[in-house]
């Protein structure tokens, strides 16, 4: 996903952000998979300005996903698993990654629906990604834990 190292082929830092948001493949569990189709649609059914980046980014999610039949693996950021991650290098936090949260924000509660949950889910501990902002400027964003909630 985010790679935050330039390699010799770019010439700015502009360059290192358009090649973190490159098409890479992800797995996802089929719940989840179906569940980013439905939030895509909600998002589709708004058309609300503030849904356009959520869109595109789950609208990647999905057309880069490997679908698995179930979790096989404990580092994969999944609906109902707890993530531990940090944004541009500041203390880590961990949330617990919902697909149906509700209206109001919860504390510890991480809409998939949301810039940060679509841009967690189907991240695994150690990988870094380029995290949208409502406000149009561009985050780094790295998962270091994952627990799945049973």
């Amino acid at each position: 996903m985010f790679d935050p190292f330039p390699t010799t082929q770019t010439t700015g830092p502009d360059q290192a952000v358009f090649r973190g948001m490159r098409n890479t493949p992800i797995t996802l569990p089929e719940a989840d998979h179906r569940k980013l189709q439905e939030h895509l649609g909600d998002c589709a059914a708004a058309v609300l300005p503030q849904t356009a980046l959520l869109s595109y980014v789950l609208a990647n999610k999905l057309m880069n996903a490997r679908l698995i039949a179930e979790v096989h693996c404990s580092d994969l950021a999944v609906g109902g698993s707890h993530v531990t991650y940090a944004v541009d290098g500041e203390a880590p936090q961990t949330g617990l990654l919902l697909h149906r949260a509700g209206p109001e924000p919860i504390r510890g509660v991480i809409p998939v629906a949301s810039l940060l949950g679509a841009t967690l889910i189907g991240m695994r501990v150690g990988q870094r990604a380029p995290l949208l902002c409502e406000n149009g400027s561009i985050s780094k964003l790295i998962v270091s834990g994952v627990e799945l909630s049973i």
